[in-house]
Protein backbone atom coordinates (compact mmCIF):
# COMPACT_ATOMS: atom_id res chain seq x y z
CA UNK A 1 0.00 0.00 0.00
CA UNK A 2 1.01 3.57 -0.94
CA UNK A 3 1.61 6.40 1.14
CA UNK A 4 -1.14 8.95 0.83
CA UNK A 5 1.28 11.28 -1.27
CA UNK A 6 1.61 8.13 -3.76
CA UNK A 7 -2.27 8.06 -3.87
CA UNK A 8 -2.08 12.13 -4.83
CA UNK A 9 0.20 11.55 -7.69
CA UNK A 10 -1.34 8.31 -9.09
CA UNK A 11 -4.75 10.34 -9.32
CA UNK A 12 -2.90 13.18 -10.69
CA UNK A 13 -0.82 11.11 -13.28
CA UNK A 14 -4.34 9.58 -14.26
CA UNK A 15 -6.21 13.25 -14.59
CA UNK A 16 -3.41 14.08 -17.05
CA UNK A 17 -3.57 11.29 -19.27
CA UNK A 18 -7.38 11.52 -19.50
CA UNK A 19 -7.87 13.09 -22.92
CA UNK A 20 -11.81 14.28 -22.07
CA UNK A 21 -11.07 14.93 -18.47
CA UNK A 22 -8.81 17.72 -19.89
CA UNK A 23 -11.31 18.99 -22.65
CA UNK A 24 -13.85 19.03 -20.18
CA UNK A 25 -11.43 21.25 -17.81
CA UNK A 26 -11.14 23.26 -20.26
CA UNK A 27 -14.12 24.15 -21.75
CA UNK A 28 -15.90 24.58 -18.32
CA UNK A 29 -13.08 26.86 -17.35
CA UNK A 30 -13.42 29.46 -20.15
CA UNK A 31 -16.71 29.43 -20.00
CA UNK A 32 -16.82 31.09 -16.63
CA UNK A 33 -14.11 33.00 -16.73
CA UNK A 34 -16.03 34.86 -19.44
CA UNK A 35 -19.13 35.39 -17.11
CA UNK A 36 -17.61 35.81 -14.04
CA UNK A 37 -15.60 39.22 -15.95
CA UNK A 38 -19.27 39.96 -17.58
CA UNK A 39 -21.31 39.92 -14.07
CA UNK A 40 -18.16 42.19 -12.69
CA UNK A 41 -18.11 44.40 -15.71
CA UNK A 42 -21.58 45.09 -16.06
CA UNK A 43 -22.03 45.26 -11.79
CA UNK A 44 -19.31 46.73 -10.27
CA UNK A 45 -21.14 46.88 -6.68
CA UNK A 46 -20.64 43.43 -6.77
CA UNK A 47 -17.15 44.08 -5.43
CA UNK A 48 -18.23 46.31 -3.10
CA UNK A 49 -20.52 44.10 -1.63
CA UNK A 50 -18.14 41.68 -1.81
CA UNK A 51 -15.94 43.65 0.59
CA UNK A 52 -18.24 44.14 2.91
CA UNK A 53 -19.49 39.96 3.17
CA UNK A 54 -15.71 39.82 4.06
CA UNK A 55 -15.58 41.65 7.02
CA UNK A 56 -18.58 40.11 8.02
CA UNK A 57 -16.77 36.85 8.03
CA UNK A 58 -13.90 37.87 9.23
CA UNK A 59 -15.99 39.21 12.67
CA UNK A 60 -18.27 35.98 12.74
CA UNK A 61 -15.22 33.66 12.79
CA UNK A 62 -13.58 35.94 15.71
CA UNK A 63 -16.44 35.43 17.67
CA UNK A 64 -18.13 31.77 16.36
CA UNK A 65 -19.00 30.55 20.08
CA UNK A 66 -21.43 33.33 20.40
CA UNK A 67 -22.92 32.69 16.96
CA UNK A 68 -23.21 28.88 17.56
CA UNK A 69 -25.36 29.71 20.91
CA UNK A 70 -27.30 32.16 19.37
CA UNK A 71 -28.34 30.25 16.45
CA UNK A 72 -29.47 27.37 17.93
CA UNK A 73 -31.67 29.55 20.61
CA UNK A 74 -33.29 31.07 17.18
CA UNK A 75 -33.73 27.81 15.39
CA UNK A 76 -35.48 26.25 18.49
CA UNK A 77 -37.60 29.68 18.83
CA UNK A 78 -39.17 29.42 15.38
CA UNK A 79 -39.63 25.24 15.54
CA UNK A 80 -36.71 23.70 13.89
CA UNK A 81 -34.56 21.18 15.76
CA UNK A 82 -30.75 22.26 16.11
CA UNK A 83 -27.52 19.54 16.83
CA UNK A 84 -24.45 20.51 17.12
CA UNK A 85 -22.18 17.58 15.96
CA UNK A 86 -17.78 18.37 16.99
CA UNK A 87 -17.44 15.31 14.60
CA UNK A 88 -17.87 13.86 11.52
CA UNK A 89 -19.39 10.63 13.11
CA UNK A 90 -21.24 13.00 15.30
CA UNK A 91 -22.49 14.55 12.78
CA UNK A 92 -23.40 10.97 10.13
CA UNK A 93 -24.84 9.58 13.60
CA UNK A 94 -27.14 12.42 14.60
CA UNK A 95 -28.55 12.36 10.82
CA UNK A 96 -28.68 8.56 10.35
CA UNK A 97 -30.96 8.64 13.56
CA UNK A 98 -32.99 11.29 12.01
CA UNK A 99 -33.13 9.31 8.33
CA UNK A 100 -33.68 5.83 9.50
CA UNK A 101 -33.09 2.61 7.76
CA UNK A 102 -34.73 1.99 4.41
CA UNK A 103 -35.65 5.34 3.74
CA UNK A 104 -35.87 7.20 0.22
CA UNK A 105 -34.06 10.67 0.65
CA UNK A 106 -32.80 13.03 -2.02
CA UNK A 107 -29.89 15.30 -1.47
CA UNK A 108 -29.03 18.81 -2.69
CA UNK A 109 -25.14 19.61 -3.91
CA UNK A 110 -23.18 20.07 -0.22
CA UNK A 111 -19.50 19.98 0.17
CA UNK A 112 -20.62 19.45 4.20
CA UNK A 113 -21.54 16.16 2.95
CA UNK A 114 -19.13 15.39 0.79
CA UNK A 115 -17.02 16.23 3.81
CA UNK A 116 -18.01 13.39 5.72
CA UNK A 117 -18.95 10.94 3.70
CA UNK A 118 -23.00 10.79 4.12
CA UNK A 119 -24.50 9.67 1.59
CA UNK A 120 -22.32 6.85 1.78
CA UNK A 121 -23.51 5.91 5.24
CA UNK A 122 -26.76 6.44 4.63
CA UNK A 123 -26.48 4.20 1.51
CA UNK A 124 -24.64 1.71 4.22
CA UNK A 125 -28.23 1.87 6.76
CA UNK A 126 -30.35 0.56 3.45
CA UNK A 127 -31.35 3.55 2.13
CA UNK A 128 -31.89 4.71 -1.10
CA UNK A 129 -29.98 8.22 -1.72
CA UNK A 130 -30.02 10.38 -4.70
CA UNK A 131 -28.55 13.64 -5.08
CA UNK A 132 -30.19 15.52 -7.24
CA UNK A 133 -28.00 18.62 -8.71
CA UNK A 134 -27.48 17.65 -12.06
CA UNK A 135 -23.36 17.91 -11.91
CA UNK A 136 -23.40 15.79 -8.32
CA UNK A 137 -25.39 13.30 -9.60
CA UNK A 138 -23.10 12.60 -12.41
CA UNK A 139 -20.30 12.43 -10.40
CA UNK A 140 -22.18 9.99 -8.24
CA UNK A 141 -23.25 7.93 -11.06
CA UNK A 142 -19.79 7.46 -12.04
CA UNK A 143 -18.48 7.13 -8.64
CA UNK A 144 -15.70 9.64 -8.24
CA UNK A 145 -15.69 12.81 -5.95
CA UNK A 146 -16.69 16.39 -7.44
CA UNK A 147 -14.12 18.18 -9.17
CA UNK A 148 -15.56 22.06 -7.89
CA UNK A 149 -17.28 22.99 -4.93
CA UNK A 150 -19.29 24.75 -7.35
CA UNK A 151 -19.47 22.92 -10.52
CA UNK A 152 -18.61 19.22 -9.31
CA UNK A 153 -18.77 17.68 -12.68
CA UNK A 154 -16.53 20.35 -14.14
CA UNK A 155 -14.39 17.87 -16.05
CA UNK A 156 -17.24 16.27 -18.00
CA UNK A 157 -17.56 16.78 -21.90
CA UNK A 158 -21.40 16.58 -22.54
CA UNK A 159 -19.99 13.05 -24.28
CA UNK A 160 -19.32 11.80 -21.45
CA UNK A 161 -22.19 12.81 -19.58
CA UNK A 162 -24.07 11.24 -22.41
CA UNK A 163 -22.04 7.47 -21.59
CA UNK A 164 -23.30 8.09 -17.97
CA UNK A 165 -26.69 8.82 -18.58
CA UNK A 166 -26.96 5.50 -20.96
CA UNK A 167 -24.76 3.31 -19.19
CA UNK A 168 -26.17 4.06 -15.22
CA UNK A 169 -29.85 5.25 -16.09
CA UNK A 170 -30.30 3.27 -19.01
CA UNK A 171 -31.55 6.72 -20.72
CA UNK A 172 -30.27 7.08 -24.83
CA UNK A 173 -29.80 10.58 -24.80
CA UNK A 174 -28.04 12.44 -27.86
CA UNK A 175 -24.74 13.72 -26.64
CA UNK A 176 -25.26 16.56 -29.12
CA UNK A 177 -28.33 18.14 -27.52
CA UNK A 178 -27.62 19.15 -24.08
CA UNK A 179 -31.24 20.50 -23.23
CA UNK A 180 -32.31 16.78 -23.74
CA UNK A 181 -29.94 15.29 -21.79
CA UNK A 182 -31.26 17.69 -18.76
CA UNK A 183 -34.93 17.14 -19.74
CA UNK A 184 -34.48 12.96 -19.20
CA UNK A 185 -32.22 12.72 -15.85
CA UNK A 186 -35.46 15.97 -14.95
CA UNK A 187 -37.96 13.23 -15.85
CA UNK A 188 -35.99 10.71 -13.85
CA UNK A 189 -35.81 12.62 -10.52
CA UNK A 190 -39.27 13.86 -10.64
CA UNK A 191 -40.37 10.25 -8.85
CA UNK A 192 -37.68 10.15 -6.45
CA UNK A 193 -38.54 14.02 -5.57
CA UNK A 194 -42.10 12.82 -4.69
CA UNK A 195 -41.29 9.61 -3.10
CA UNK A 196 -38.60 10.90 -0.84
CA UNK A 197 -39.49 11.04 2.76
CA UNK A 198 -36.04 12.79 3.81
CA UNK A 199 -34.57 16.04 1.53
CA UNK A 200 -30.88 17.21 3.01
CA UNK A 201 -29.64 20.25 1.99
CA UNK A 202 -26.49 22.39 3.15
CA UNK A 203 -27.07 25.83 3.12
CA UNK A 204 -25.29 29.09 2.00
CA UNK A 205 -25.50 30.86 5.10
CA UNK A 206 -27.39 30.97 8.13
CA UNK A 207 -28.72 33.59 10.77
CA UNK A 208 -27.60 33.55 14.08
CA UNK A 209 -30.11 36.33 14.84
CA UNK A 210 -33.38 34.51 12.88
CA UNK A 211 -32.24 30.89 12.17
CA UNK A 212 -33.14 31.62 8.50
CA UNK A 213 -31.67 28.90 6.19
CA UNK A 214 -30.42 30.85 3.28
CA UNK A 215 -29.79 28.68 -0.12
CA UNK A 216 -29.14 29.88 -3.39
CA UNK A 217 -29.42 27.98 -6.53
CA UNK A 218 -30.32 27.94 -10.36
CA UNK A 219 -31.49 24.88 -11.20
CA UNK A 220 -34.58 24.60 -8.71
CA UNK A 221 -33.64 21.22 -7.09
CA UNK A 222 -32.97 22.48 -3.55
CA UNK A 223 -36.68 24.35 -3.84
CA UNK A 224 -38.31 20.62 -4.11
CA UNK A 225 -35.13 18.78 -2.10
CA UNK A 226 -36.26 21.45 1.02
CA UNK A 227 -39.67 21.50 0.11
CA UNK A 228 -41.59 18.32 -0.64
CA UNK A 229 -40.32 15.67 1.39
CA UNK A 230 -42.18 15.74 4.71
CA UNK A 231 -38.55 15.96 6.61
CA UNK A 232 -36.33 18.03 5.69
CA UNK A 233 -32.25 17.99 6.76
CA UNK A 234 -29.95 20.91 6.47
CA UNK A 235 -26.24 20.23 6.94
CA UNK A 236 -24.68 23.47 8.11
CA UNK A 237 -20.75 24.01 8.71
CA UNK A 238 -20.22 26.90 11.63
CA UNK A 239 -18.67 28.98 9.34
CA UNK A 240 -21.64 29.07 7.57
CA UNK A 241 -23.05 31.27 10.34
CA UNK A 242 -23.27 35.39 10.37
CA UNK A 243 -25.57 37.56 12.50
CA UNK A 244 -28.26 38.84 10.39
CA UNK A 245 -30.51 37.49 7.94
CA UNK A 246 -29.35 40.51 5.97
CA UNK A 247 -25.56 38.94 6.17
CA UNK A 248 -26.54 35.47 5.12
CA UNK A 249 -28.42 36.84 1.99
CA UNK A 250 -25.67 39.11 1.17
CA UNK A 251 -23.56 36.10 1.39
CA UNK A 252 -24.92 33.96 -0.89
CA UNK A 253 -25.66 36.84 -3.43
CA UNK A 254 -22.18 37.10 -3.37
CA UNK A 255 -21.03 33.80 -3.79
CA UNK A 256 -23.24 33.25 -6.82
CA UNK A 257 -21.83 36.09 -7.95
CA UNK A 258 -18.20 34.94 -7.84
CA UNK A 259 -19.36 31.21 -9.23
CA UNK A 260 -20.82 32.90 -12.41
CA UNK A 261 -24.81 33.36 -11.70
CA UNK A 262 -26.10 36.47 -11.46
CA UNK A 263 -28.97 36.96 -10.85
CA UNK A 264 -29.27 33.45 -9.15
CA UNK A 265 -32.38 32.01 -10.42
CA UNK A 266 -33.55 31.07 -7.21
CA UNK A 267 -32.91 32.19 -3.13
CA UNK A 268 -34.75 30.30 -0.53
CA UNK A 269 -34.86 31.63 3.49
CA UNK A 270 -36.25 29.08 4.91
CA UNK A 271 -37.09 29.80 9.12
CA UNK A 272 -38.13 26.44 10.62
CA UNK A 273 -40.65 24.20 9.38
CA UNK A 274 -44.29 25.07 6.72
CA UNK A 275 -46.73 26.36 8.84
CA UNK A 276 -50.35 27.82 8.30
CA UNK A 277 -53.04 29.36 10.62
CA UNK A 278 -55.38 30.03 8.74
CA UNK A 279 -57.69 28.55 10.45
CA UNK A 280 -58.66 30.89 13.90
CA UNK A 281 -55.27 31.93 14.15
CA UNK A 282 -54.01 27.90 15.22
CA UNK A 283 -50.96 27.50 13.97
CA UNK A 284 -50.71 23.99 12.36
CA UNK A 285 -47.00 22.46 11.26
CA UNK A 286 -46.64 20.52 7.78
CA UNK A 287 -49.00 22.59 5.60
CA UNK A 288 -47.37 22.37 2.36
CA UNK A 289 -43.81 21.54 3.34
CA UNK A 290 -42.09 19.57 6.14
CA UNK A 291 -43.13 19.57 8.74
CA UNK A 292 -40.03 18.78 10.86
CA UNK A 293 -36.75 20.66 9.87
CA UNK A 294 -33.51 19.58 11.90
CA UNK A 295 -30.49 21.83 11.34
CA UNK A 296 -27.36 20.15 12.27
CA UNK A 297 -24.69 22.17 13.42
CA UNK A 298 -21.68 20.75 12.00
CA UNK A 299 -18.34 21.43 13.46
CA UNK A 300 -15.52 18.85 12.64
CA UNK A 301 -12.47 21.33 13.18
CA UNK A 302 -13.74 24.87 12.56
CA UNK A 303 -14.00 25.99 15.87
CA UNK A 304 -10.60 24.74 16.80
CA UNK A 305 -9.16 26.77 13.81
CA UNK A 306 -11.52 29.56 14.42
CA UNK A 307 -9.04 30.13 17.60
CA UNK A 308 -6.33 30.76 15.39
CA UNK A 309 -5.22 34.57 14.41
CA UNK A 310 -5.82 35.01 10.83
Amino acid sequence: MGSPLDDVIDEVSRALEDRDFQEGLMRSGLNNQKKVAEILSRNPEILEAAKRVAEVKRESVGRLGELVEEAVESLRRVGANPYYAETAEDAREIVGKIVGRGSIVVMSKSMAAEEIGLREYLESLGSEVWETDLGQLLVMLEGVKPMHNVAPAVHMTRERAARIIRDKLGIEVDPSDVEGMVAAVRQFLREKFFKARVGITGANSLSAETGTIVLVENEGNIRLVSSLPPVHVALVPIDKIVPTVWDAVNVALVQAAFAGFWMPVYISLITGPSATGDIEQIKVLGAHGPREVHVVLLDNGRMKAASHPF
